[in-house]
């Protein structure tokens, strides 16, 4: 089977969850006879955009668009894009694929690749792995960092869009970008600020868009119960958690001995994701009896992801960490195994709902506990008091207080355990890329055991 796999980045520029899931996804299909194409954009090239290049990496063929951020391109260009959908069309017509398999279809791409896929007579699956279609910022987080429930009206989320978050820039400078944007969109928006025609025509491009698709996958329950207005069919639907190659996670471990519990983060220095928090339940550790004359630390794997977020990670980390915390930097996606080897918990303190963390699913796949935020994305996927301890989300003194029953050795976890054999991940991707309906699976790691993994039930 040819399969064409379409996602925002992919290893080793692309670090994050949703590209090292297209990576096991690719592997594991070509491991299996597929002959797989990865079409993904670079955001970082230097190549002239649109400039396409195609290398084989990793056993499979690797197509790169170079299409970095424009400040001066449209709002409509952030989800519309004439140019990839071009590079789409010539690539469907020299591969001729059974099936395109997206992990995502924004930051870089377009929306309308799926109408163009099955304008082509080409099957269409989409693994959702964030809120981008239905949020433009990604995490249903407003402006002001707030949760967002995603019902609101066109007005409210251009206001969203437009408006300076409270780290894209400096008090003074964020008020004069936020008098500037506020003056534009009364007078329409000028072409240069979004307002809620913006937001509607959008929203009417995305879901006339996603009528194409086939098949969708979501990791999570929670992440399907989002999409629910939608009003999928069941036989379209399948919850299906993320795979990974779990014999690549059976390194030895080692043993924290005289250097003392080693905790590891390893996600994007950004607002959402809750290192604040953690770098307070640091603080109260190192003032308190008995964890304070213990022997632990804290490595930070990360960067300051989006420009909006660099402020923030600049204010936390470039201002002075606590004495007990390093900053490693990020590192290349496949050396995760390697770097969880070397770590006895993985903190997950995110303050945003949580689609799918694959951190916790690595963590489980290598045996190392998990301290992580009680968010839906995350309790799914996490059994307390077996995999990890929870705790609520951006509550530092109930972090520091999980942190506590590690470093005194209180917890002992249940070792390895996948949610999901990745055999069996990968037996029913092939079977939904066949167009065949996926068996009824049940795991008995997903809290609502009453439910089937592999079943419309949204």
């Amino acid at each position: 089977m040819k399969v064409l796999l379409v996602a925002n980045g992919f290893p080793p520029s692309g670090q994050w969850g949703t590209e090292y899931y297209t990576h096991q996804l690719a592997v594991g299909l070509a491991g299996r006879g597929a002959e797989v194409h990865v079409l993904v954009p670079s955001r970082d090239s230097e190549r002239p955009r649109y400039d396409l290049w195609r290398e084989r990496r990793y056993g499979v063929e690797v197509i790169e668009i170079a299409n970095m951020g424009d400040p001066e391109k449209s709002f409509a260009d952030s989800y519309s894009n004439s140019r990839i959908e071009e590079i789409f069309a010539a690539e469907l017509e020299e591969f001729q694929p059974h099936v395109v398999h997206f992990t995502h279809m924004l930051w870089g791409l377009s929306v309308g690749l799926p109408r163009m896929a099955g304008e082509a007579g080409v099957r269409t699956v989409l693994t959702v792995t964030d809120f981008g279609l239905l949020c433009h910022r990604g995490q249903l987080i407003d402006w002001r960092l707030r949760e967002c429930s995603g019902a609101v009206s066109a007005a409210a989320c251009a206001r969203c869009v437009r408006e300076p978050a409270p780290w894209d820039a400096p008090p003074v400078e964020r008020e004069a970008r936020r008098l500037v944007v506020s003056a534009a969109a009364l007078l329409g928006g000028l072409g240069k600020v979004v307002v809620a025609r913006d937001i509607e025509a959008r929203a009417a491009c995305i879901s006339a868009a996603l009528e194409s698709v086939d098949h969708w996958i979501f990791p999570t329950r929670s992440l399907a119960r989002i999409f629910r207005e939608r009003n999928l069919a069941p036989e379209q639907v399948t919850c299906l958690p993320y795979g990974l190659d779990e014999a690549r996670y059976c390194l030895p471990r080692t043993d924290p001995g005289r250097r003392g519990v080693r905790f590891v983060y390893m996600s994007q220095y950004m607002p959402h994701k809750g290192l604040r928090c953690l770098l307070e339940a640091v603080h109260l550790l190192q003032s308190r009896l008995p964890e304070s004359v213990e022997p632990w630390q804290v490595e930070l794997h990360g960067n300051g992801g989006s420009d909006r977020a660099r402020l923030y990670a600049h204010n936390l980390i470039d201002q002075g960490l606590p004495r007990r915390v390093k900053d490693r930097g990020a590192f290349e996606p496949l050396r995760a195994p390697e770097v969880l080897a070397r770590t006895d918990c993985v903190l997950v303190p995110s303050e945003w709902h949580e689609n799918a963390p694959l951190t916790v699913l690595q963590a489980r796949a290598a045996g190392v506990p998990v301290i992580a935020s009680d968010v839906p994305g995350v309790r799914e996927v996490l059994e307390p008091g077996a995999h990890g301890l929870l705790f609520p989300a951006g509550d530092a003194h109930a972090m520091a207080d999980a942190m506590g029953e590690i470093i005194l050795g209180r917890f002992k976890g249940v070792g390895p355990t996948a949610v999901m054999p990745f055999a069996q991940h990968l037996d029913t991707i092939e079977a939904i890329h066949r167009g065949r309906e996926p068996s009824v699976m049940r795991s008995a790691s997903l809290r609502e055991r009453d439910e089937s993994v592999a079943t419309g039930s949204v």
